[in-house]
């Protein structure tokens, strides 16, 4: 799913409590993106921002390479690692965890 959402092949996420974030602006518009997740995304350029699930609404996940410094945010593991292209080979010293099929 996340290669398909962001056009690459695969995604750089940064896990938040939804209490600890606030918008400068208004909140990103959203889309219902599979029976159990929303995506959040800009109104003006259609970059992709958000990513939640209904079954953890406490949390939501920034789109790393949306942020102005992506490097302060290294990633700490992979998921869906199953899904990994076979040429991709950064993160592969990180712990991995695998996607649940959940729809």
């Amino acid at each position: 799913m996340c290669r398909r959402a962001t056009g690459s092949a695969f995604a750089v996420l940064a896990w938040v409590p939804c209490a600890s974030l606030s918008w400068l602006d208004e909140a990103p518009a959203s889309r219902r993106s599979s029976p159990i997740a929303r995506r959040g995304f800009c109104r003006d350029c259609g970059s992709p921002l958000t990513l939640s699930y209904d079954a953890a609404q406490d949390e939501i996940a920034l789109h790393v390479g949306s942020f102005d410094d992506p490097a302060e945010l290294p990633p700490r593991y992979n998921y869906g690692s199953s899904q990994r292209l076979g040429w991709i080979c950064c993160g592969l010293d990180l712990p991995h965890h695998d996607t649940e099929e959940r729809w």
